[in-house]
């Protein structure tokens, strides 16, 4: 027990390297290339209107409801260590992004890990610690561009849109489908500057099974991370995977870091019947991002 509480609220603010491995050009404005001109004009017309076809499908699977509300098993592997608890997942289309740490058998909170539009809160309720703050004051994660948007999609098992809330009509032709692959997995890529996305979809269903997102930095050399979707449960009519893993490796303080986490859920529900503020008690001790990196990074 004592070796949970230890490091169960560190594996909340894991997360945040997580998020931050993949993201700096999901928040700025760059231009995002069209296909190339080829010989063949109408191969290549087909070709497109091929890839546009298939990305309006994933696009069409996108679930409708604004609220996701789960519980199950959060598993964090950072080096040789391992550890699992319950947790529950809460979300609110365009609001909050929230995973509760659990204890074991009690069910009582031990950590809550909170995305928002405008802030990301980290409250470790064993230490009495928390960060809060908005993305632009976390200077580790605005050098990343960090986008509560882009991380909504990867959680809710969607297309990302770089510098945008939703992926528009406009900006599924941004995206290239190898429909002709003719495997049972279609590639889908998009890249823009220095980032390349790139997504495993099942070819019959247009569901996405997988994201795999590189960014390379001069400063933090290559950043990538790796979304794994599974067990796919109807959510409002959608499917909603309830098995996702990420991994990731980044570079920080001129070191690599790796770690992955596995959240496994059961029964999603829709209710509206929750509340996406959080509130911090007077009792609590504001903790600097750099002094959590590195109790995070030392783990290792």
């Amino acid at each position: 027990m004592k070796h949970i509480l230890r490091y169960a609220p560190i594996a909340a603010a894991l997360l945040l390297i997580t998020s931050c491995a993949s993201k700096k050009a999901i928040t700025d404005g760059t231009q995002l290339p069209t296909q190339t001109s080829k010989t063949d004009k109408n191969a290549e017309k087909e070709a497109a209107r091929q890839s546009l076809q298939f990305v309006q499908r994933i696009a069409n699977n996108n679930v409708a409801t604004e609220n996701i509300l789960t519980s199950g098993d959060f598993t964090l592997q950072l080096g040789s260590k391992e550890i699992t608890v319950p947790a529950k997942l809460s979300m609110r289309k365009d609001e909050c992004i929230r995973i509760q740490l659990l204890m074991p058998i009690l069910r009582s909170e031990l950590a809550r890990i909170e995305f928002t539009p405008n802030y990301v809160l980290l409250l470790d309720r064993y230490h009495k610690e928390y960060i809060k703050a908005s993305y632009s004051e976390v200077s580790f994660l605005a050098n990343n561009g960090l986008s509560f948007y882009s991380l909504q999609a990867l959680f809710w098992n969607q297309l990302i849109a770089p510098g945008a809330k939703t992926v528009t009509e406009a900006d599924m032709k941004k995206f290239v489908a190898d429909v002709a692959a003719g495997s049972s997995r279609v590639p889908v890529t998009l890249k823009a500057g220095n980032i390349t996305y790139k997504w495993s979809v099942d070819a019959a269903t247009a569901l996405i099974k997988g994201a795999d997102i590189t960014y390379k930095s001069a400063a933090h050399g290559t950043s990538s991370l790796t979304w794994t979707y599974n067990d796919f449960n109807t959510v409002g009519q959608k499917k909603f995977p309830t098995t996702q893993l990420f991994g990731f490796s980044t570079n920080y303080g001129g070191s690599n870091h790796a770690a992955q986490v596995t959240l496994q859920m059961a029964s999603p529900k829709t209710s509206t019947n929750w509340d996406t503020k959080t509130e911090v008690s007077s009792k609590y001790r504001k903790v600097e991002v750099d002094e959590l990196l590195r109790k995070i990074t030392s783990l290792q």
